[in-house]
């Protein structure tokens, strides 16, 4: 939590000093942030058509925090995945779809996503091995 003070028309510095410490103090003392999310927390697993991996996971690009008062109850945040259809290769950090958090009814936020690791193109026979077993399993869409 960043926290700017401005005093004005205070004669010297020890009173502009005590007077920046207090709105401090008092800002500390009645606000917090609650972290939602992470940049490390799992929103879901995506499939990644023709990629080494079949599924990868999708995490946000940035943290997601709320600021309340510290008497005030929690704020339930829900959130909506949009998530593009993935293609290897895919990088971490490149934006594979949008979070879009909603405090109660109207929508507070909207933060990229992206995926976890890595994940390389496929070359032929990984892809026919894999089609081979999804064909005995039973899997094919």
């Amino acid at each position: 939590m960043r926290i700017i003070t401005v005093v004005m028309g205070e004669p010297d510095s020890l009173t502009r000093n005590k007077e920046t410490s207090e709105m401090l103090d008092y800002a500390f003392a009645q606000y917090e942030i609650e972290t939602l999310l992470s940049t490390k927390s799992v929103l879901g697993k995506n499939m990644v058509e023709k990629g080494v991996k079949k599924y990868v996971e999708l995490v946000p690009v940035e943290d997601v925090n709320v600021l309340h008062k510290k008497i005030d109850k929690k704020k339930i945040a829900t959130y909506d995945l949009k998530i593009e259809k993935l293609k290897a290769p895919v990088k971490n950090g490149d934006v594979v779809g949008v979070l879009t958090i909603h405090d109660g009814s109207k929508t507070s936020r909207t933060i990229n996503i992206t995926v976890k690791e890595e994940v390389k193109k496929a070359n032929f026979i990984q892809l026919y091995f894999r089609y081979l077993g999804d064909i005995i399993n039973g899997d094919i869409k």
